[in-house]
């Protein structure tokens, strides 16, 4: 078990660079990045779309597209759930300004 877990930790370190590399491809925007954070598996696709102020199609297509690159995995509620916390990434504006305020 202790190798598996080591492997794990071996494993997270070299692929946090090209998921993040994909993350920031897949979702350039802030929009887009606040609409993949809310995908956490409680939250419909209609929640996300009113909370980001987003059209039907682009929270469809924002999911399929993080779906195809691996991003997101679908539910048996055919909900789409993110597989990636953008905050591990400094990728969410909030996160980003509180790290900054933290620094002052």
């Amino acid at each position: 078990m202790e190798v598996l877990v080591d492997m794990r930790n071996w494993l997270r370190v070299a692929i946090r660079g090209p998921v993040k590399a994909a993350l920031e491809t897949a979702l350039p925007d802030e929009k887009s990045r606040a609409a993949y954070q809310m995908f956490d598996g409680s939250t419909s696709a209609e929640q996300v779309r009113v909370a980001c102020k987003m059209s039907p199609n682009a929270v469809v297509a924002l999911a399929s597209r993080c779906t195809s690159l691996g991003l997101m995995e679908p539910t048996v509620e055919k909900k789409s759930i993110r597989l990636f916390d953008l905050s591990d990434f400094g990728l969410l504006a909030s996160t980003a300004s509180s790290k900054s305020g933290a620094n002052e």
